[in-house]
């Protein structure tokens, strides 16, 4: 497996609109599935944010997906955050989300961040695993989120 940056795989832009959207859409009210795919598009990026990336498996087919981006959380001034990290249930527990969040962290680390944060509703034992430390828990958009952070 590899992750690449989605600009090197545009083809597989249609799939990251999708995946994101279909998780995610619930909490961007009005959002349509054209305007998930103009954000994706403006995610074509490798050297400043945003950067979406993409998780590749040994056929060169796409498995996972993540992104580095400004203003995740409608409101919070923190800047840069991990988001939109999606892994399709059948390539679960296999690495691959670790591996995006990864190259998610060395993407902000080269472009000269010190700090990352994220919100996740579903996986904060993921990321505690991976070093991050909650910073806070509150409700957001009808979900129970937890923010968390990272020095890299």
């Amino acid at each position: 497996m590899r992750v690449v940056p989605l600009v090197e795989r545009p083809d597989l832009a249609e799939q990251v609109s999708v995946w994101g959207f279909d998780e995610w859409g619930h909490l961007n009210p009005g959002q349509t599935l054209d305007q998930r795919r103009a954000q994706i598009q403006g995610k074509m990026n490798v050297d400043r944010v945003p950067i979406a990336f993409v998780a590749l498996d040994e056929d060169d087919c796409i498995v996972g997906t993540a992104s580095l981006i400004f203003d995740d959380l409608e409101g919070d001034p923190r800047n840069p955050w991990l988001a939109s990290v999606y892994v399709p249930p059948e390539h679960r527990k296999k690495g691959i989300a670790s591996a995006l969040v990864r190259k998610v962290e060395d993407a902000a680390r080269r472009i000269g961040y010190d700090r990352l944060y994220l919100f996740t509703s579903t996986a904060p034992s993921l990321y505690a695993g991976l070093g991050w430390r909650t910073l806070e828990q509150r409700d957001y958009r009808g979900e129970h989120i937890q923010v968390m952070d990272k020095a890299l």
